[in-house]
């Protein structure tokens, strides 16, 4: 479904060819914050031109390179796009973080492998923030505002993360995750505020 309201949204921006689309996607960074195949984009368009969704609009030759087939969006593609943007706005789902599994076994870990592996995690998660403020500081403000509303919560989300992790290498520098027993005798648990 989300592959499907890009297209149809993108198409509701102007007509474009695939190629395009794909090019305005990766300027937006749209894979840093919508899940999407590689290689899917080709044949959501197929679906919606079957569907008859988007139409094409004209096909641009040039004797050195392939055709190149423009897309437009009908009206029962508009229809679509307004149904599929309130489903996904309705949306409801549960987080999953990656490191969830780990962190219900981590007693079981090295204490060195896991203090090395939450130092890596929070050296990307910072790299990941400082590139996220850069792209805002560079695109974000001449964004549409939706697009600055999924920026500023990338940027807090990632805010929240590093704070986390580094409670996380806190807590493995202390070996509390390696004292779970001893812990769980005395009743003295670090409650996380």
């Amino acid at each position: 479904m989300a592959m499907k309201l890009v297209i149809l949204g993108l198409l509701m921006e102007g007509d474009k060819h695939p190629y395009e689309i794909q090019q305005v996607m990766h300027e937006r960074n749209m894979e840093q914050y919508i899940k999407m195949a590689k290689g899917s984009l080709y044949y959501a368009v197929e679906q919606l031109l079957n569907k008859n969704l988007i139409e094409v609009k004209k096909v641009v030759t040039d004797q050195t390179r392939p055709d190149k087939t423009i897309y437009s969006i009908t009206t029962e593609g508009k229809k679509t796009f307004q149904q599929l943007l309130q489903k996904q706005i309705q949306a409801e789902s549960t987080h999953f973080h990656p490191m969830y599994t780990a962190l219900a076994f981590i007693h079981h870990g090295d204490a060195n492998m896991i203090k090395d592996a939450l130092t890596e995690r929070i050296s990307h998660t910072r790299m990941q923030l400082e590139m996220l403020e850069r792209v805002y500081n560079l695109y974000g403000v001449h964004a549409p505002k939706g697009s600055q509303a999924i920026m500023e919560n990338a940027h807090e989300l990632c805010k929240v993360e590093l704070k986390w992790l580094t409670r996380l290498q806190e807590d493995a520098e202390q070996g509390l995750f390696f004292h779970q027993d001893k812990q769980k005798n005395t009743g003295k648990t670090r409650p996380k505020a």
